[in-house]
């Protein structure tokens, strides 16, 4: 049993999925696809219960993130960080044929 309030209300690590993504759109209501030029990064932050097999297959299925996000075939590059971020960037990595890079925070570009 937790010794305090935060113990008890703690969260569960979750892993966070960074995609680069050169075509990035999105869907408006009427079911049109806008797309964005420029280089720009999908983030996916992975439910705590998240299985590995369940997240790619929300990632990667017909209907999944990635098809709902960009009109490219795959993302540019990978890159993942908490619980399953090894596992899912090697998958990933392995399935789209794409870079896998170490997650780039804005303070440590500076």
């Amino acid at each position: 049993m937790a010794n305090n309030d935060t113990e008890a209300t703690a969260q569960p690590d979750r892993t966070t999925v960074y995609l680069g993504n050169r075509k990035a759109i999105s869907i408006n209501a009427d079911g049109d696809r806008i797309s964005y030029p420029g280089k720009r990064c999908t983030t996916v932050v992975l439910r705590p219960d998240a299985t590995l097999m369940e997240a790619l297959g929300e990632i990667t299925g017909p209907n999944g993130l990635w098809t709902a996000h960009s009109d490219a075939p795959a993302p540019a590059w990978v890159a993942a960080e908490g619980p399953l971020a090894d596992a899912i960037t090697n998958v990933l990595g392995a399935h789209y044929n794409t870079e896998i890079r170490p997650v780039e925070h804005e303070a440590e570009a500076a």
